[in-house]
C-alpha cells in the first residue's frame, strides 16, 4: 500500500558547493573606507546634540555598510567583467534601502529627543 499523502523521503545526494574566495579591487575597498568615513564623519556631526543616537547610528550604519559592502561583492563575483563606475553604482543600489531606513529612524529619535526637551 502506498500513501500519497505521506511519501516516503528520496535519497538525494547533496554536495556543499565548494568555498569561493571574494576579489575586492583596490577601488572597492576605497568604497568601503569613503562609506565608513562619511558615515562617521556625520555621526560626529550629530554627537553634539545627542551622543547615544549618534554611537547607535555610527554601530548600526558600520554593520549595515559591511553587509551592504559584502552583499555587492557577492553580486560582482559573479560578474566580473563589470566598469569602475558601475561597481560604485551596484555599492550605492546595495546601500540606498538601508540608508533611507536608518536615516528615518534616525531622524525619528532626534525629533522625539527634541519634543521631549520642548515639553519639558
Amino acid at each position: 500500500m502506498y500513501d500519497i499523502y505521506n511519501p516516503p523521503p528520496a535519497p538525494v545526494a547533496w554536495n556543499p558547493p565548494q568555498a569561493e574566495r571574494l576579489f575586492y579591487t583596490r577601488g572597492d575597498l576605497t568604497c568601503l573606507a569613503t562609506l565608513c568615513v562619511s558615515l562617521f564623519a556625520a555621526s560626529i556631526l550629530v554627537w553634539r546634540s545627542e551622543p547615544t543616537v549618534a554611537f547607535i547610528t555610527a554601530l548600526g550604519g558600520s554593520l549595515v555598510i559591511l553587509e551592504s559592502w559584502f552583499t555587492a561583492l557577492g553580486f560582482m563575483h559573479r560578474r566580473r567583467s563589470l566598469s569602475v563606475k558601475a561597481r560604485w553604482t551596484i555599492f550605492v543600489a546595495a546601500l540606498v534601502p538601508w540608508l533611507v531606513g536608518l536615516g528615518i529612524a534616525a531622524t525619528l529619535m532626534l525629533g522625539l529627543f527634541y519634543v521631549s526637551d520642548w515639553f519639558s
